[in-house]
């Protein structure tokens, strides 16, 4: 018989199963390592997972958050949903059964009050770009994420700024400005962050009138990434770099088989005529200290319209490539850009 109903601590087992059952990626394939499916839940104050079940079995999983942010500068309500995959094995009798996995979360969403949904799904994902087209999506906008290796060498320390970080975080509120899905409490992801400990710190560094930051994020307690997969022209390169990395500053290609630890980096904020150039010198001593700290990917997260900043080129990179998908409830127009990428949602 398929229901569906609330996940509860219990079900946790067989959502990680689940999860693990869908990796990321065309090229470069990664599953997900992690002991506690939840801890993204915990990141937002109105987080529900919606569970579709076939005797009792779990077939399919429908994660969102209601949020209070900014549309067009004026305070709103939205819905923010970060997870909806169904069975491998159930996914052709499971399309029915998804869709009512996303009207229930549909009605709830809009009982909470919210104007729209909106969720990030990679653009090469054409399944999910598929299922959420056909749900009534649009792109609103579109994101880069550029994964970089640690690298060995020596770096200079930076400050974290964790014992300002009021002032760090205001600092960045007055740069992002009144962006489109930028939470009205801005600050409250960060204070979240920092009590759980995933915030390693706010880096910054100035040089005259230029300036260029970032927040650094490392959830290596939480989840490691496993590759399942990595296209030749990748796994050559390695032959050559990998032996060359264990005493030379060269950067690591990961192998199949390798778990991954991330540092995530977000808020990238540059200033000045030397702004780009300082956020490539932040990044490069960040990656050298990120590999002193068993770090393995560097990801640096930036919408591709984003006034305040351009993502530096480094050899090797991978670019990939997110739209933002809206989903209307109470309202058809989609928000103007730019818009504002949190952390709690990615």
């Amino acid at each position: 018989m398929f229901s569906i109903r609330e996940a509860v601590p219990d079900d946790n087992d067989a959502l990680l199963r689940l999860e693990a059952a869908s990796p990321q990626g065309t090229g470069i394939s990664i599953v997900i390592d992690r002991a506690d499916y939840f801890y993204r839940s915990r990141m937002h104050d109105r987080a529900r997972v919606l569970l579709a079940t076939e005797n009792d079995r779990v077939v399919g999983i429908m994660a969102y958050a209601v949020k209070d942010v900014l549309i067009d500068g004026v305070p709103e309500r939205a819905a923010y949903f970060y997870d909806l995959r169904g069975d491998a094995e159930y996914r052709r009798s499971m399309k029915r059964g998804l869709l009512r996995l996303w009207n229930a979360a549909h009605d709830e969403m809009k009982a909470a009050g919210a104007v729209f949904v909106y969720g990030h799904v990679k653009c090469d994902n054409f399944d999910s770009m598929n299922i959420v087209t056909r749900l009534g999506a649009r792109p609103a906008a579109s994101s880069n994420i550029l994964t970089l290796p640690s690298l060995r060498g020596r770096a200079a320390p930076l400050d974290p700024h964790l014992d300002s970080l009021d002032k760090e975080v205001a600092r960045i509120d007055r740069a992002v400005g009144e962006r489109s899905l930028k939470p009205v409490h801005f600050a409250a992801a960060y204070t979240r962050g920092a009590e759980l400990g995933y915030l390693k710190g706010i880096y910054r560094l100035e040089e005259g009138a230029s300036s260029a930051q970032v927040s650094a994020w490392d959830l290596s307690g939480i989840y490691r990434g496993r590759v399942t997969h990595m296209p030749l022209s990748l796994r050559t390169l390695g032959t050559f770099l990998n032996p060359i990395a264990r005493v030379l500053p060269t950067p690591r290609i990961p192998v199949v088989g390798q778990r991954i630890a991330y540092l995530q980096l977000f808020d990238p904020v540059c200033t000045g005529p030397s702004g780009h150039a300082l956020l490539k010198s932040l990044i490069s001593r960040i990656r050298r200290l990120a590999f002193a700290d068993g770090i393995d990917i560097l990801t640096v997260f930036a919408y591709a319209d984003d006034p305040l900043v351009r993502l530096p080129r480094y050899f090797p990179q991978t670019v990939l490539h997110y739209h933002t998908m809206i989903f209307p409830i109470r309202r058809d127009d989609l928000p103007q850009g730019p818009f504002y990428l949190d952390i709690r949602d990615v």
